[in-house]
């Protein structure tokens, strides 16, 4: 039998999410057992070949081929079983076909044989060889990492990938050449074995010297500075190849072969790799000296450049670093972790823990969101529970080189959670606890710091001050560093001071320390750091010309982590343009710190100086001024933002008086940046009213934090919402409390918490008769028809949106009517009665267009979509599903209805239509959305969807099966 001639009709195979084709019967069935198969040809390629692999051979003869050999590591390691290499090797062709296809070439149109533990690709000649390995080398990275974050490990992948490009024969068994032996040969040749083990990455690249030389040399976007050159002598090929790491590349290179190039590529590494590698270390000090026995302490105990990796386990270093307060333990570990984190090519992870200062310490839930908001996880994705937060800083963390500084902890109950798991990754802490418990059961190493020796101390006070001047006072310059007993952080103020002024000299300012018995000989105990600390701040805060030494006391009291000018001004009681000279005046005296975009944060202990200096020296009434004044600043600016941000909305009737000086919000893009870099101070603000019982304030913060609802989890709101309402009832406000009571009621329904929702919901719907606001009874009606919609109880629903409906009309912007005809059409879509569902879906588009609700426009347009679907009218469904993604994006901090639940009206039509591969793409992005939003409920049924569509390709997806979790707000 001649086995070519067999012509098989293909079907489409479900393969882990993407479509393959393969034959109808598999060719090793029709094959004798006798027969061998060649080493270059298996059986299915001579029983079937893709479009361009069967013309090929067809035809015979030779053709110029990008040849592509990917062959995984320890595909054989005796922990896999059959299953493990079977799920690797399904693993191993998802991850080349979607990045082929991703980098522009269809899989299906490469020539492509399996090798059991690897796979070869011949790529069309015609094909721009740059342009693929620019794209298809970082899309191997990601597609690895995609497969290895969602397997056991077991069944996890790391490449080898060989690349070559030359002639190839076709005949009858298949094809050959020299040039497709050489490329197995650099799959198989140590260096590159030897490069992937060492690496902590999953892909390692070797290139021809040819490939090199006429292609990698010439793509600046390949950084062939970070290829190297290696010698190969594998059976016949004796020559000279290129490797590189592309997830972690080597150091760029001056060989003179890239010099041309190497400029251009650097530049655009550095480029991109600023978008994903953190690097979080604040400024360090500019002068720092000595302290010379510890940095070789923590020089010493760097984890090594990993050698064979997986094979030598290490643990995480962990070094604290402890020592009296003001003794310079934040400043030897940034001067440290600036000079080696080259060495930490995954990045630099930085936080205050605040374990001893003004406020509470930070809790290891807000250290651990904040990494993981940096490391690219969306704050809704983040689970409320430490433990879980934990490991999913560890998964994160896992296989990276990443250098993470704790500044500032309390006890080692508030690390452990941060602490990654990794090999490779190491831990500087520093604190005034001694961290006995990270020594005992960590195996932490404990740096303890002391006083600084004489010479170190001369040395740090000689650099302040300059080489020249110093000793020409040096008997002046003795008795300042015995006066401050050689404290690193009193020595640098002191010695500051006199050397921001250049008429003083160094004996006045020992003449000023020495006149304050009292504090030097605090200073000089040590029994109260903080005192100890408040000698040299007295002296400089002193030499203040009055009216900066009064803002200074103002700043004391700013409820936030970091303030703007404007913030400033509104303590101080002046304008902005008054208040910048004083503050930089201030921030020259070292009193307060710039900070990026013109912000400025204190050093704890000068907050707490700060605050009780105000207290001492300023009136109670002048204090109560100076804390209303700046909420009142914060509650006008984020109203302001609020309404350009939603202009559509209303809120609930709040007097929110101007202030002095109001912050003008340009447009929606500057209040979504506002917003957004004063989150923490608003929420800040709104706990520093509460405590003090400022009701009326705590309840316009919390409005003033409305925003959260829509960029923050919905647990977040709650909580926020929650401080407020508490408020309403200490001050019987019933109306902001019903209001207040509806919004906690609403996220609670997207939580799917039914029982904290109905009884939210119940309660305002009984305050609602007492206050006669119909504009709230409208908005209670549609939540608890909301409610009933998310738990599929549609004809329930139906009886509240239908009471809602009429009493909508004619009230606020149009949006309360229009929000109502949203959810009536998604009930009539999930009852399957879809004209009526378009019937109300149209209105409710025309009112969000009519009121300017662009954050409402989007789920308009996915109601009419889900209703046209239902009609069968897929091809304008998927138009409309088209065009509110693309507004849904525009929009930017919408929620996740805006872009999550279009693309899933859209993949059910595509699905209808017949594209699958499209179709799965869109279920995958909602899937995803949804679990960025933190809502695992929708994830779980748009994931179930997805499955059903790819086990059934042929069934036909009703709307109403689609849209389990239906509405809007």
């Amino acid at each position: 039998m001649n086995v070519r001639s067999l012509e098989l009709p293909p079907r489409r195979v479900s393969h882990r999410g993407q479509r393959r084709r393969r034959p109808t019967f598999h060719p090793r069935r029709l094959w004798r057992p006798w027969f061998p198969l060649s080493r270059h040809c298996s059986l299915e390629t001579l029983v079937w070949q893709p479009r361009e692999g069967t013309a090929m051979m067809a035809r015979r003869g030779s053709r110029h081929h990008l040849i592509v050999v990917a062959d995984v590591e320890k595909f054989g390691d005796r922990h896999r079983t059959v299953l493990h290499q079977q799920a690797v090797r399904n693993g191993l062709y998802d991850v080349m076909e979607t990045a082929f296809t991703l980098a522009g070439m269809a899989w299906e149109e490469c020539y492509r044989e399996d090798r059991g533990d690897s796979v070869f690709a011949l790529v069309p000649g015609e094909t721009d060889k740059g342009a693929f390995l620019e794209a298809a080398l970082p899309m191997l990275v990601t597609r690895l990492r995609v497969h290895n974050d969602t397997h056991p490990e077991v069944q996890r992948i790391r490449l080898r990938v060989a690349l070559h490009a030359g002639e190839v024969g076709y005949d009858e068994h298949g094809v050959t050449s020299s040039s497709l032996t050489l490329a197995f040969r650099l799959c198989d040749a140590p260096p590159l074995k030897t490069a992937l083990s060492a690496s902590p990455g999953v892909l390692a690249v070797i290139a021809s010297d040819w490939l090199f030389d006429d292609v990698v040399r010439h793509t600046p976007a390949a950084a062939p500075a970070t290829w190297r050159p290696v010698p190969i002598q594998v059976k016949e090929a004796a020559t000279t190849a290129w490797i590189t790491l592309p997830d972690h590349p080597y150091p760029a290179d001056a060989d003179p072969r890239t010099s041309g190039t190497r400029t251009a590529s650097a530049g655009r590494s550095r480029a991109g790799a600023a978008d994903v590698v953190p690097r979080q270390l604040p400024g360090a000090v500019r002068d720092f000296t000595g302290r010379a026995e510890h940095l070789a302490a923590l020089d010493a105990l760097l984890p090594p450049v990993p050698d064979k990796y997986e094979e030598q386990p290490q643990s995480v270093v962990i070094t604290a670093v402890d020592g009296a307060g003001g003794m310079g333990k934040t400043t030897l570990a940034l001067h440290w972790a600036h000079r080696i984190q080259h060495r930490f090519p995954d990045g630099t992870l930085h936080v205050n823990l605040r374990g001893y200062g003004p406020g509470d310490p930070a809790t290891p839930a807000e250290a651990l969101g904040g990494f993981l908001r940096t490391l690219g996880i969306a704050a809704r994705a983040i689970p409320a529970d430490v433990e879980m937060q934990s490991g999913l800083l560890r998964s994160m963390l896992a296989g990276k080189r990443v250098l993470m500084v704790l500044d500032n902890a309390q006890n080692a109950e508030q690390v452990r959670p941060l602490l990654p798991g990794t090999a490779g990754c190491m831990v500087v802490i520093t604190s005034r606890d001694s961290l006995t418990g990270l020594v005992v059961t960590d195996a932490a190493h404990r740096l303890t710091l002391d006083l600084l020796t004489p010479p170190e101390a001369l040395d740090l006070v000689s650099g302040i001050l300059g080489s020249e001047r110093a000793s020409a006072e040096r008997g002046a310059v003795d008795e300042l560093v015995r006066l401050c007993t050689r404290l690193p952080l009193a020595l640098r103020v002191a010695a500051s001071r006199a050397a921001v002024h250049p008429h003083m000299t160094v004996a006045e300012v020992v003449s000023e320390l020495a006149d304050d018995r009292t504090r030097l000989d605090v200073l000089s105990e040590f029994a109260d750091e903080r005192a100890a600390v408040r000698a040299v701040f007295d002296w400089s805060y002193r030499r203040l010309p009055a009216v900066q030494a009064r803002l200074f006391r103002r700043l004391g009291l700013h409820p936030g982590p970091d303030l703007s000018l404007p913030a400033a001004a509104a303590l101080a009681g002046l304008s902005p343009a008054d208040t910048r000279p004083l503050l930089a005046a201030v921030a020259d005296a070292h009193l307060i710190e710039p900070v990026a975009g013109g912000r400025y944060r204190f050093h704890d202990l000068l907050r707490t100086y700060a605050a009780d200096q105000a207290l001492h020296h300023d009136t109670s009434g002048d204090l109560d001024r100076a804390r209303g004044a700046v909420l009142t600043w914060y509650i006008h600016t984020a109203h302001a933002a609020d309404r350009k941000l939603y202009p559509a909305q209303t809120r609930p009737r709040d007097v929110v008086p101007k202030p002095a000086h109001p912050y003008p919000i340009d447009d929606s893009d500057h209040a979504l940046a506002w917003l957004t870099t004063e989150r923490d101070n608003l929420i800040a603000a709104l706990h520093y009213a509460d405590e003090r019982q400022l009701d009326r304030q705590t309840i316009s913060l919390t409005i003033a934090c409305t925003f959260t609802a829509t960029t923050d989890s919905w647990q977040t709101w709650i909580d926020i919402v929650t401080v407020g309402l508490m408020a309403a009832r200490r001050v019987g406000d019933h109306t902001q409390e019903a209001h207040l009571l509806a919004h906690r009621g609403s996220a609670a329904t997207y939580l799917h918490q039914w029982e904290q929702a109905a009884a939210d919901l119940d309660r305002v719907e009984t305050m609602v008769r007492d206050l006669g606001d119909e504009e709230l009874r409208v908005w209670v009606l549609n939540d608890q028809g909301l409610l009933l919609l998310k738990q599929g109880r549609h004809e329930d629903a139906l009886w509240y949106l239908d009471e809602a409906l009429p009493l909508s009309r004619d009230i606020d912007t149009g949006r309360a009517e229009a929000v109502v005809e949203g959810n009536l059409s998604a009930a009539y879509t999930s009852l399957g009665r879809y004209r009526q569902a378009l019937d109300h879906g149209q209105r409710g588009l025309f009112l969000r267009r009519k009121a300017g609700d662009r954050a409402g426009e989007s789920g308009a347009l996915t109601d009419v979509a889900r209703a046209q679907q239902g009609l069968g009218n897929h091809e304008t469904a998927i138009t409309l599903c088209r065009e509110a993604i693309t507004l849904g994006r525009r929009i930017g901090v919408s929620r996740d209805e805006s872009i999550a639940t279009p693309l899933d009206v859209l993949a059910t039509s595509l699905h209808h239509l017949g594209h699958q591969s499209e179709a799965i793409a869109c279920w995958q992005e909602s899937a995803t959305i949804h679990d960025d939003h933190g809502l695992p409920h929708n994830a779980t049924d748009v994931r179930q969807r997805l499955r059903d569509a790819q086990n059934r390709p042929d069934a036909a997806l009703t709307p109403a099966s689609v849209l389990p979790d239906v509405g809007t707000e």
